[in-house]
């Protein structure tokens, strides 16, 4: 059995080191683990799509369309772009509701979809769904939106989403992110307590 989570965000936005923390966490829990992350988009401002596979044997380090178990959305539009990997009776969505603009919409004067249509967007694709204000929560409280990432995987924990153990992803947070740990913590924290 293998169990698939989709993170995806924008560039710039932490979302691979994020998926690092998923993955260390899994491999502490003595799961085999899989993955790829799309390292160049990075540095453009485009989508980030990383795929973290884990179980007793994940051969292939890409979720097969329609398979993804968690698709962990740090930007809204970015989780829509990926629902081809969502399945209605399958797939659980975390979206953190901090909207950002590509610049294009400031150019054609095009508008960026309400946090409302991106719902009805995924409701096709969603056994379930949790909107979280995590960023801006974030930003509110420790001045730096990057930490709704990892306030996103405590929802997704507290959510039963995400099959692994608490100690373990405590254990990732610290080795992955040490500076700004006491925040990452809290953060963590925040998301564990987290309700609808």
């Amino acid at each position: 059995m293998t169990y698939n989570v989709l993170l995806t965000g924008v560039g710039g936005e932490g979302v691979l080191v994020t998926s690092v923390i998923v993955a260390r966490a899994a491999l502490l829990d003595g799961h085999e683990v899989r993955g790829t992350q799309l390292h160049g988009l990075a540095q453009r401002g485009g989508s980030i799509p990383t795929h973290v596979r884990f179980g007793r044997r994940a051969h292939s380090p890409l979720i097969p369309r329609a398979q993804a178990d968690l698709i962990l959305g740090l930007e809204p539009i970015e989780a829509a772009r990926v629902c081809y990997f969502a399945g209605k009776n399958r797939t659980s969505f975390i979206v953190d509701t901090y909207p950002i603009r590509p610049s294009s919409c400031n150019i054609t004067g095009e508008t960026y979809p309400s946090n409302e249509s991106v719902k009805r967007m995924l409701e096709p694709f969603a056994k379930k769904m949790v909107f979280v204000d995590a960023s801006n929560i974030c930003r509110e409280k420790f001045g730096n939106p990057i930490y709704g990432n990892v306030m996103a995987i405590g929802v997704a924990l507290s959510a039963g989403m995400l099959p692994i153990k608490k100690q373990s992803l405590i254990k990732a947070i610290k080795s992955t992110v040490p500076r700004g740990l006491e925040k990452n913590m809290a953060a963590f924290k925040m998301g564990l307590e987290f309700r609808e």
